[in-house]
């Protein structure tokens, strides 16, 4: 699970930086379109990853009271908080990436 992150991390890293280095070259509506689409793809990864949270703190929920599923219970919540904090680095990409497009499309407007 943490390697298939670390993959798509670095593919979206990967992707990000391809843009920054080909952003000279579009023109400026081209980028903010094309930072609004990475924008809405990440936005997806992330309600996955926490849509996946929540199923696994529900799953902790329904068995922490069965004393036979105490590591059932303790490994549901583990993910559940693995999943959290790969939505909250999603958000952060996020962030970054509409704090890129408000810069351009202030330097649009001067």
């Amino acid at each position: 699970m943490k390697r298939f992150f670390f993959c798509t991390a670095t593919f979206f890293c990967l992707i990000s930086s391809a843009v920054a280095l080909s952003a000279g070259s579009m023109p400026t509506e081209e980028q903010v379109a094309h930072i609004d689409r990475q924008i809405e793809e990440l936005r997806d990864v992330k309600r996955g990853y926490e849509g996946r949270a929540l199923w696994h703190e529900n799953l902790a929920e329904y068995q922490q009271f069965e004393s036979r599923n105490y590591l059932e219970t303790r490994r549901h919540i583990e993910l559940a908080h693995e999943n959290r904090e790969k939505a909250a680095f999603i958000q952060r990409k996020i962030d970054r990436l509409e704090s890129r497009k408000q810069l351009l499309l202030k330097e649009e407007q001067s």
